[in-house]
């Protein structure tokens, strides 16, 4: 009986001391590795891809920035715009999109 219990003893000290050994060695590794820093935001995903959270602010603030409407001549309607079917496809009302493509510079 008491062998038994030597045994036992003697694994239970082992695997405490690989337990410890363990413990070491992922703390060594957590200090040499040093926290890795980007100097530059990801490259967009090729299109179509869905982009969500921050890589979506940053995508569209990129694609706005570089893409700037011109300013539109506010005498210039385009006579071949449906308002109507427009406003219908983006469940508004016409004179919400009136007022949306008026700040656009796309109808007058």
């Amino acid at each position: 009986m008491t062998d038994v219990i030597a045994l036992l003893a003697i694994s239970q000290l082992t695997t405490l001391g690989a337990l410890f050994y363990l413990h070491l060695q992922v703390q060594q590794l957590r200090r040499d590795t040093r926290p890795v820093r980007r100097t530059q935001p990801p490259a967009s995903p090729a299109p179509g891809i869905p982009v969500r959270g921050a890589a979506l602010r940053r995508t569209a603030s990129a694609a706005y920035a570089a893409t700037p409407h011109p300013p539109r001549d506010p005498n210039h309607a385009n006579p071949s715009l449906d308002i109507a079917e427009l406003a219908r496809r983006m469940h508004r009302s016409e004179e919400e999109v009136r007022l949306l493509l008026r700040r656009k510079g796309i109808a007058s």
